[in-house]
């Protein structure tokens, strides 16, 4: 797929189909998927005892996009969300089976990470292989270098800081399906005692 093509709109869904939802379609250069090897990513999957969406070095496969590109069409009352460091990323899930929704910062930065397991096709269909991956450093074990991506840490981090200042000046943060009035949707479960990392 070339860089100016449009990635087609996609579904998102629970696994026992009581959260579902969409990601709209949008440019390629809109999209960022990556692997991130933090330790607090690997502790959030744990906590919803949902380790089988690691990689086998304890990556999670992320997509990220702007909030104005994600819909949730139903069971939004089953959202729910936690923190594992003060004031850090907000965790979202599904209450009825766990699973693992997405990643944001906050209501200001437009930017949501969708994890893998709630896109109901494979994102190498959907999207193409991942850019890059962040904090190798925390994988379990020597990560091999045909997962690691064709960009760097750095170049990856560079991409993600661009893509948020592009989506600001675009308004892309509203509207979230996360943040209503600039408060999360659901009231965080927070996890300070876990030890901090870098997701």
């Amino acid at each position: 797929m070339r860089s100016g093509m449009m990635i087609e709109g996609f579904k998102l869904g629970c696994r026992c189909g009581q959260v579902t939802g969409r990601i709209a379609a949008h440019p390629r250069w809109q999209g960022n998927r990556l692997t991130c090897y933090c330790q607090d990513c690997r502790a959030y999957l744990h906590h919803l005892e949902q380790a089988d969406s690691l990689n086998d070095f304890g990556g999670t496969d992320i997509y990220q996009v702007p909030p104005a590109h994600v819909s949730i069409l139903t069971g939004h009352d089953q959202l729910a969300c936690l923190q594992l460091t003060k004031g850090g990323v907000y965790r979202w899930y599904s209450k009825c089976c766990h699973t693992p929704v997405g990643n944001c910062f906050s209501s200001f930065w437009p930017m949501v990470g969708i994890i893998h397991s709630f896109v109901r096709e494979p994102l190498d269909t959907l999207v193409g292989p991942t850019s890059g991956s962040v904090y190798c450093r925390g994988a379990l074990g020597r990560l091999p270098d045909e997962l690691k991506g064709t960009r760097s840490q750095k170049v990856m981090v560079l991409r993600l800081i661009t893509k948020l200042l592009a989506w600001k000046l675009c308004g892309k943060n509203s509207p979230s399906v996360f943040f209503v009035n600039g408060e999360p949707l659901a009231a965080p479960q927070q996890l300070y005692s876990c030890p901090a990392g870098k997701g």
